[in-house]
């Protein structure tokens, strides 16, 4: 049996249910990646085709430095087949990779077409092939349910995160909690105790003083969801919206992504349904689904529409493009701010546009 080191792309709080896509599983090392810096970025960005999405970027740079520095030659890519160019990802870095010299690099690929038709089994079989070692049936559908599992505590944190923030009393306790609750979550492999995780989740965030006489400005937070999960990528946007007293509507997270993969997202189709007239086809990105989230945010009475894209990134243009083309004002009312990132943004640039538009829309408030 050989032992292979496996590993994958951080993306914000989404390592930890990758991890446990790959737990205990015979000859199978995971290496948790390291939090993306500067320098990781500035690696990626050096060895990337210059008009590539900033997310390609980001995930060579890691991969460089998992290569360099923690002996990791096994990666795990997410594989698509539509129209954006992240299903083209993983071929062009592994060239690329392997033109650095990094020959023994190699891709295993979760393939994300149709999760129902289980072609995304095939991840444990190539590590089956690469290790000479059989997985047990028991094991692959436990780290599948673990993945599961956790994917969806992850998005129901950060979903509670987003809404609390910005009535605590205690400054940053809203962030100690939410780092607490993803290490408890990234410990915990045993699925029985995992079905309780829901209280533990209450329990912690209930333990934080809150102002519930506020009546805080509250905004649709949407984007690309790489960009919307790694926080270095994003300044960590959402943070700075609830410390700004913003209750946050987070969009997307992975779980979300697979439900709807699986076709089991309810709330997916509701927002491609809304947002036929304006967008009748998957264009990429997740376009199609950001019109949808601004229409019934704007229906709903949402003070504020947040978008935050790649820079390059032709799907989530196109959709901005629409919302603020002069023929469409009446339809788009609610304020909208856009954000193209690409790395080479300060962050006070940043947090001087989220303070124009928070007295924006604490002024359309007030006239409303």
């Amino acid at each position: 049996m050989v032992n292979v080191r496996v590993s994958f792309s951080r993306m914000g709080w989404s390592y930890i249910f990758f991890k446990g896509l790959f737990h205990d599983l015979p000859g199978i090392e995971v290496v948790e990646p390291p939090l993306v810096n500067t320098e990781i970025v500035s690696e990626g960005v050096k060895n990337s085709p210059e008009f590539v999405c900033f997310p390609f970027k980001v995930i060579l740079g890691e991969m460089i430095n998992l290569y360099r520095n923690y002996d990791v030659k096994d990666f795990a890519m997410i594989a698509d087949y539509g129209p954006c160019r992240a299903g083209l990802y993983a071929v062009v870095q592994k060239r690329i990779l392997k033109n650095m010299g990094f020959k023994d690099v190699r891709m295993f690929y979760l393939r994300q077409d149709d999760f129902r038709n289980l072609e995304w089994l095939g991840v444990f079989r190539d590590l089956e092939r690469r290790t000479g070692t059989k997985f047990e049936d028991y094991r692959v559908l436990r780290n599948t349910l673990l993945f599961l599992v956790k994917a969806y505590y992850v998005e129901r944190i950060t979903h509670i995160e987003g809404l609390v923030r910005c009535r605590e009393k205690n400054k940053a306790m809203t962030t100690k909690v939410v780092h607490t609750l993803m290490n408890l979550l990234d410990n915990e492999n045993n699925l029985m105790k995992l079905s309780n995780f829901e209280r533990t989740i209450d329990e912690h965030f209930h333990k934080i003083p809150i102002d519930k006489e506020m009546e805080p400005l509250r905004v649709c937070y949407t984007g690309e969801i790489q960009v919307m999960l790694e926080k270095w990528v994003n300044y960590d946007l959402m943070g700075e919206l609830g410390v700004m007293g913003i209750e946050v509507h987070k969009q997307y997270d992975v779980f979300d992504w697979v439900m709807y993969k699986l076709d089991a997202s309810k709330r997916r189709r509701r927002l491609a349904h809304s947002a036929r007239k304006y967008i009748p086809m998957d264009i990429g990105g997740e376009a199609l689904w950001n019109m949808g989230s601004y229409l019934e945010s704007q229906e709903k009475g949402f003070d504020g529409f947040v978008h935050i894209f790649p820079f390059t990134c032709l799907p989530e243009i196109s959709f901005m493009g629409m919302l603020e083309a002069e023929k469409n004002m009446d339809k788009f009312y609610m304020p909208h701010i856009h954000f193209s990132l690409d790395g080479s943004s300060g962050f006070e640039g940043l947090r001087t546009r989220i303070e124009a538009f928070h007295d924006l829309m604490v002024g359309n408030k007030k006239t409303n």
